[in-house]
């Protein structure tokens, strides 16, 4: 991937990955909501276990645009994943908190299907993590 010009930077979202873990899947379908039909020209969408294995492509990602994480649980395993390629976040967005600000309890347990409640969280978190990518992208 080569590299954009500072003026054409994006905003590279990186959510937890938690796979099999309801928590995880609605961050990561946020991530794929703000990245494929949201803000598509203005994000790139980092991979978590990618980064962490220095992939050259997701290493470029955070060294030329902000970097905005969506973590799934108190773990924080997004910015443990940053922090070994010494990536910092711009934003980051706490599932949990944004699950209490909706008023809706999900349970976390090994699944991946979600409920219409949890689609319903990943339109919300979706809809946050958008509005933050603009006001990084305002601040550029």
């Amino acid at each position: 991937m080569p590299v954009l010009p500072s003026h054409e930077s994006k905003v590279a979202i990186m959510p937890c990955t938690g796979i099999g873990q309801v928590l995880g899947t609605i961050t990561r379908q946020a991530a794929y909501k703000v990245c494929e039909e949201l803000r598509p020209d203005q994000t790139l969408l980092l991979c978590l276990p990618a980064l962490v294995r220095g992939v050259r492509e997701d290493i470029d990602m955070i060294e030329n645009n902000k970097v905005l994480l969506i973590e799934g649980c108190k773990d924080r395993c997004a910015a443990a994943a940053l922090a070994v390629q010494n990536g910092s976040a711009a934003v980051t967005i706490n599932l949990p908190a944004v699950l209490k600000e909706a008023g809706v309890k999900v349970k976390d347990t090994n699944r991946s299907q979600l409920t219409k409640d949890e689609e319903t969280v990943v339109d919300i978190l979706a809809q946050r993590v958008a509005e933050k990518v603009d006001e990084l992208i305002q601040l550029k």
